[in-house]
């Protein structure tokens, strides 16, 4: 089927809003859709301006890759309320045929005006983004009304556990005088008592008050930090007149808006937003296709599509329904778990098509909503932000409530048709910024580049894949399977042997001298040796270390690697190494590892190697506590984590193992045997982060020593 939205990979914004104007001339006419006429959804947000940070260019690239699955058409009718009337717009989506959702709007004073105008036509309003508590019965019992962003409660309570970890004791108080700005001044102050932290001081801030006045009684109050639940254009006036780095904001100032407009002196400027879930690879997915990440409500509008989306399927399973009823039923699922992804949000249509209850998870969490959906999910994730060299940083995302990670489940049979089936199978949930979220960059690369039906997993299944192994008990057999890590060895052999027809690639395990097995081993024994260089010319105190995941063979050349880099350039400077665990574990541990750093920092190591895959953000957060500590990431590009304390990163070319692995399937290519990668051949190397591109040095002056260290290194281990 022809796209109607080509242009995604590229600022799109006025190539969505050309499709916008042609989707009304051809839809304008307003009849009653059916099964054969395209899903329409209208959509009330910002194109443009400080509170644009929904990604309409992620909507697109949404609807044109369904689109390219087949199937009803999905078309956006977009309306930019960045510029126009917003009730105006309203009433006219509202009043035509041939819609029945709208996803919108933006802002909390937008949803009270246009709330009543859209569903009181009979139309279900989806909104991503506002947040505040509702103060009407009138919209709380509204069941045509639903929010996929979490309310400000959860938000407030975040922010003020988060201060009492960084052991702020008294807070002042500024809102903005808006609806959005009222909700965090009625929380506030419970939230604040319950974490034993005193607010000093409050004010209510509209555009005509003296902010210099503000700012001369915040002084007074002598507050530990500054609280601020306004929007972008308000928070530019407060670091005008306040340090940056004493500011904390709501997440209506997650905006480049700020950056733009502050430049250098938007640094230090520290926040709460909502965040995607980690374990669904959105995040990856998003900053693959746009090469950056997504905005605060990036995950949110997305589910607000994939909402509307299944909502249509389930009208036409049960046209007699009411919208109400349908989005309830979507939502309250039980049946086969299905994902985000284009390729998950197509099947759970088609489930629901059939009449069947697919239990759905979104990009922003598990989509799941109380009696009343007007007050959003009951869960979902935060991260505190904060602008370094530059650029969003983003904090590890932490739930607002208990949620159990979902894998999504195997498909009903025969729905991968005559697509090839691909088995990635991970050693964690993705969302550890390292290991596992590599190889998922790598398989989503892949599918973007070709057609197969791709299914996960995780070590946590490794019964259920065993017992689907051994039985030969396949729903869709795979035709490759990908396994990644040391833990897989033993399965992944005994898998690969009871099922010779199906090829298998492992990372990081041994040749199994089997006809349909390769193993790509990648060595970063160089790449680490010059990172041992770079950590020996950086530090301050003489004395620099490492914290890695457990003392295991996969471990072995990071250590080793950077302890002989360190010696190589200055034999005085002290190498120590902690381990998290003792084996898998240590890989899953954050906290621990975070004091493991603390306790590194207290011996004046003053530059720390992460190699702990998921663990590595405790020594993140540690490391940002005191701001002297360099980090060096490991496995991936890891310098967006912290841009001001990541130099550089020990990388290894998992995401293009992967993508080369589904590839070779596709074409037919599959070579059994072992592949090795080093430094040598490209497989590893270290990256510097652009805010520390001086050291190039490293690299240039170093390297061929660094690749004859490695291969003495691979002679003595043969």
């Amino acid at each position: 089927m022809t796209s109607r939205l080509l242009f995604y990979r590229t600022r799109i914004i006025p190539a969505l809003a050309l499709f916008c104007i042609v989707t009304l001339a051809i839809s304008s006419a307003g009849c009653t859709a059916t099964a054969a006429d395209p899903i329409r959804i209208g959509v009330l947000l910002p194109a443009d301006g400080p509170v644009a940070l929904h990604s309409l260019e992620g909507l697109a690239w949404a609807a044109d890759a369904m689109n390219r699955r087949g199937g009803r058409t999905i078309e956006l009718v977009c309306r930019d309320t960045s510029t126009g009337n917003i009730s105006a717009y309203a009433e006219e989506l509202a009043g035509r045929n041939d819609i029945a959702i709208v996803i919108g709007p933006a802002m909390s004073a937008e949803l009270i005006d246009i709330a009543p105008l859209v569903t009181g036509r009979g139309k279900l309003l989806i909104s991503p983004s506002v947040t505040m508590e509702l103060a009407t019965e009138e919209l709380n019992d509204n069941s045509l009304l639903w929010r996929t962003s979490l309310a400000d409660g959860r938000q407030v309570e975040t922010i003020f556990l988060r201060l009492r970890g960084d052991g702020v004791r008294n807070v002042s108080l500024i809102t903005g005088a808006t609806p959005y700005g009222e909700t965090f001044a009625r929380l506030a102050p419970e939230a604040a008592a319950k974490n034993g932290i005193r607010i000093t001081g409050a004010a209510s801030l509209s555009a005509s008050d003296d902010l210099s006045e503000i700012a001369r009684q915040i002084v007074k109050e002598e507050p530990d930090i500054v609280v601020a639940a306004v929007y972008p254009e308000e928070a530019i006036g407060l670091v005008n007149v306040l340090s940056p780095d004493r500011l904390f904001f709501s997440d209506a100032c997650r905006s480049s808006y700020l950056i733009e407009h502050l430049g250098e002196r938007a640094e230090g400027i520290r926040g709460t937003s909502l965040a995607p879930d980690p374990s669904t690879g959105y995040a990856i997915a998003y900053e693959e296709i746009f090469g950056e990440a997504p905005p605060a409500f990036a995950a949110q509008t997305y589910d607000a599509f994939l909402l509307a989306l299944y909502t249509a399927a389930r009208q036409e399973a049960a046209p007699g329904e009411s919208l109400a009823a349908s989005i309830r039923w979507v939502v309250t699922g039980d049946g086969t778990v299905k994902g985000w992804d284009p390729e998950e949000a197509g099947e759970a249509m088609a489930l629901l098509r059939a009449g069947a209850h697919p239990a759905v998870t979104g990009a922003s969490g598990p989509l799941r909503f109380g009696e009343h959906s007007s007050r959003g999910p009951l869960a979902g994730y935060y991260s505190i932000w904060a602008i370094e060299g530059g650029a969003f940083s983003e904090g590890s995302p932490v739930p607002s409530a208990a949620i159990d990670p979902y894998i999504p489940d195997l498909s009903f049979a025969g729905s991968a048709g005559d697509r090839p089936v691909v088995w990635m199978i991970y050693p964690l949930e993705k969302g550890d910024r390292s290991f596992a979220d590599s190889a998922y960059r790598g398989l989503f690369r892949a599918q973007e580049s070709f057609s197969f039906t791709k299914r996960e997993f995780t070590y946590a299944d490794l019964a259920l894949l065993d017992a689907v192994f051994s039985l030969q008990n396949f729903t869709e057999e795979p035709d490759l399977v990908i396994t990644e890590g040391f833990e897989f060895t033993g399965a992944a052999r005994a898998w690969a042997a009871a099922n010779p027809d199906i090829r298998f690639v492992t990372l990081e395990q041994e040749d199994y001298g089997l006809p349909n097995a390769c193993d790509v081993v990648m060595v970063p024994y160089g790449a680490s040796y010059l990172a041992g260089v770079l950590a020996a010319n950086i530090t301050r105190t003489g004395h620099i270390g490492a914290v890695a995941g457990a003392p295991v063979a996969v471990i072995e050349p990071f250590v080793r690697g950077f302890a002989g880099g360190a010696a190589a350039y200055d034999p005085t400077v002290n190498v120590t190494v902690l381990y998290v665990g003792e084996s898998f574990e240590g890989f899953g541990m954050p906290e621990r590892a975070g004091d493991l750093a603390r306790d590194l920092r207290a011996d004046g190591v003053d530059v720390i190697l992460m190699a702990a895959g998921a663990s590595g953000t405790g020594v993140v957060d540690a490391a940002r506590e005191t701001g002297d500590i360099f980090l060096i990431g490991v496995d991936t590009d890891q310098s967006y984590v912290a841009p001001n304390l990541v130099v550089a990163s020990v990388v290894k070319g998992i995401d293009t193992i992967v993508y080369h692995a589904v590839a070779n399937e596709i074409a037919g290519r599959f070579a059994p045997g072992q592949e090795v990668w080093t430094l040598e051949n490209g497989g590893t190397g270290l990256v510097l982060s652009s805010r520390f591109a001086e050291h190039t040095w490293v690299d240039t002056g170093w390297r061929d020593r660094a690749i004859a260290a490695e291969k003495e290194y691979l002679k003595a281990v043969a």
